[in-house]
């Protein structure tokens, strides 16, 4: 009985947290260039149950359990995981000389004080410096790792990425991926931090100036998927008040006659 109610109880964490990541993917679905967030659920590993009288005996120098199991119980779910899906959203036309968006796989590279992050979100701006910078004020960078300061000089993005100023080559709008994607972690801000070890390659996607992506989140989807993870917490809870009354009963009515 106690067992039951902590295998519920850790369904309605799991549960709770998946509905949290809903909300925040619903939070963000104007924000430009946000990466929905998926929740990975699994079951705890399964324990086999016998009875306590049951002897394990050795046969040829190895352990073997000649008598047949009760069955196997079940210990409850966890959150295995929180990860981005990162499927390319829809492209918007703003007509804004400092707004990119990337066509394909990759990510902008940007210099923050923590050190590189990178970042799907292209509405960029100008600070005070003349330089291409984030909404949060940080740096974009080009392929060789150098700021982008247009000043009062006309920006133009190619599709490739190259950088003109003024009709002036000014090097390649730096566009990167990682050997593996999972090794991106959401910081906040739009921003990915690297973990250790992660590697990148020249990602070669398309860059499109005077558009931006939009947020990959679907509204409708989301809403439904959450009202799954509502109904499925409430169906654990449930469980947990069902428990608790036969405990209940067990102390105050079975008791009396024992």
């Amino acid at each position: 009985m106690i067992v039951g109610m902590y295998t519920s109880a850790s369904g309605m964490l799991a549960e709770g947290a998946r509905h949290e990541a809903i909300a925040n993917n619903l939070a963000n679905v104007s924000t430009t260039g946000f990466k929905r967030d998926t929740t990975l659920i699994r079951s705890h590993p399964v324990q086999m149950l016998h009875r306590l009288s049951d002897q394990m005996t050795g046969i040829d120098g190895h352990w073997a359990d000649l008598v047949p199991a009760i069955g196997a119980r079940g210990q409850g779910a966890i959150v295995e995981s929180i990860s981005p899906e990162f499927t390319q959203g829809t492209l918007m036309e703003t007509y804004g000389p400092t707004d990119v968006a990337i066509q394909g796989e990759g990510f902008f590279v940007v210099d923050t004080a923590r050190g590189r992050r990178y970042t799907r979100q292209g509405n960029f701006a100008l600070d005070g410096s003349g330089r291409l910078v984030t909404q949060t004020g940080d740096p974009v960078l080009t392929a060789s790792g150098g700021q982008i300061v247009p000043g009062r000089r006309k920006l133009d993005i190619m599709g490739d990425g190259s950088l003109l100023l003024d009709g002036v080559d000014a090097g390649r709008l730096a566009v990167v991926l990682p050997d593996d994607k999972a090794m991106l972690m959401k910081e906040g801000q739009g921003l990915y931090a690297p973990a250790a070890g992660a590697r990148f390659r020249s990602a070669g996607a398309g860059v499109v100036q005077g558009s931006l992506e939009r947020s990959n989140v679907n509204a409708v989807t989301e809403m439904v998927e959450m009202l799954e993870a509502l109904r499925s917490y409430e169906a654990n809870q449930r469980a947990i008040v069902a428990q608790d009354e036969t405990l209940n009963s067990l102390i105050t009515q079975v008791g009396k006659f024992a």
